[in-house]
């Protein structure tokens, strides 16, 4: 785009300047994940886990999502494929269990969550920049559809693996807890900060503070805590903060970028547009539309082309709400569908093959296939409720 001029670079340079607060948040909750991973955060909620589960292999797959859900609500779902996936793997091999129902639940409930809060998934962030909606109005449409989609893939996958995992194991959790958590106040004073920044995540999206200032503030803080103990280890802080990553969403915006300027973006969101004739059908056209471009062309681009090419469909207040709305239930839950979906699971595949796992394209598609419809049939039934 910028070599074919077809986004000169000074055009491209302030996309991306004005993108600010998404690349702020990006850095700040790979640093916070990170801060936390030293801490032995991670190892210990999956230890808690597995003593939770008190021998139970399907008590412990319920446990995994419980795990998942808070890291996905409070870290985002990318959060939750690069630090819970590896986790979960190692207690599973270690209790000697299946271990495939426990990490597709890791890469599922990632995006499944994703939804709950303004930060449990970065596109959430993109529909905040634009929108501008009040954490009130964001709740009161979605979070009772994120709490039953959340129950929906649960309650599927607790019936697709009930054979797979109706196994005993038996499990020391107290060495094991030691062994998870190297520096106890270390531990303890990241936890209390980690307390503290989910806090401040709320206060922000109530107040529309931006969110990217406080993932960095809070990242920052937790550095200046491990320093503090002598635990900050940069090499292990860098494996975290992905370089690539940032490279990977920067070229993402100057491709929308340059699409929009073609006019194909406010096309395309027209043509959905023009299928809208009610709150309702606007739900429906929204959560469609994105979660069939979500699979084609990955959920991050999918929900830049909606909000670039929104304002060129010229929506009436009362359907625009709700299928922009719509449109972000698309792009956080039908990436589930397939393996291509959503940065988050990607991460996951890329994780679950270096472990010498093989998960095909088919096994993937299969489950998807089983959980996802009726997760979205659901939001939309629930997120039209609101708007009636």
């Amino acid at each position: 785009m910028v070599v074919t001029f077809i986004v000169p670079l000074p055009t491209a340079l302030y996309s991306l300047l004005a993108q600010w607060n998404v690349f702020l948040f990006f850095f700040g909750m790979m640093l916070i994940a990170a801060i936390a991973d030293l801490a032995g955060f991670f190892d210990w909620a999956g230890t808690l886990a597995a003593a939770a589960s008190r021998g139970s292999g399907r008590l412990l797959l319920l446990n995994v999502f419980v795990v998942g859900i808070l890291i996905s609500t409070f870290l985002s779902n990318d959060a939750t494929a690069l630090i819970l996936t590896p986790v979960v793997y190692a207690i599973v091999t270690r209790l000697g269990l299946p271990v495939l129902p426990y990490l597709f639940a890791t890469t599922f409930i990632a995006d499944t969550a994703s939804m709950t809060l303004p930060i449990s998934n970065p596109i959430n962030i993109l529909m905040i920049e634009r929108l501008k909606p009040s954490l009130g109005t964001y709740a009161s449409h979605l979070l009772l559809a994120s709490l039953l989609v959340i129950v929906i893939n649960v309650a599927v996958f607790a019936f697709v693996f009930r054979r797979t995992t109706a196994r005993r194991f038996r499990f020391d959790w107290r060495p094991a807890l030691k062994e998870a958590v190297p520096d106890a106040r270390f531990f303890r004073s990241t936890g209390i900060a980690l307390a503290l920044i989910a806090s401040l995540y709320v206060t922000a999206s109530a107040e529309r503070w931006p969110l990217g200032l406080v993932a960095t503030a809070g990242g920052l803080g937790l550095a200046l805590i491990a320093r503090l103990h002598g635990r900050l280890a940069i090499p292990r802080v860098r494996q975290h903060v992905s370089g690539s990553l940032f490279l990977f969403i920067a070229g993402l915006f100057i491709l929308v970028r340059g699409v929009e300027d073609t006019g194909l973006t406010a096309a395309l969101v027209g043509g959905l547009a023009q299928l809208v004739h009610g709150p309702v059908t606007a739900v429906v056209v929204g959560i469609a539309g994105t979660t069939i471009g979500a699979n084609l062309i990955n959920n991050v681009p999918m929900m830049l082309v909606v909000l670039s090419g929104l304002p060129g469909t010229h929506l009436a207040a009362g359907v625009q709400q709700p299928f922009v709305f719509g449109a972000l239930v698309g792009a956080d839950l039908g990436p589930n569908l397939t393996p291509v979906g959503s940065l988050s699971t990607m991460l996951w595949l890329l994780i679950v093959r270096r472990r010498g796992i093989d998960v095909s394209t088919l096994d993937y598609l299969r489950l998807g296939a089983l959980v996802t419809p009726g997760m979205l049939l659901g939001a939309a039934i629930t997120l039209a409720l609101t708007f009636r």
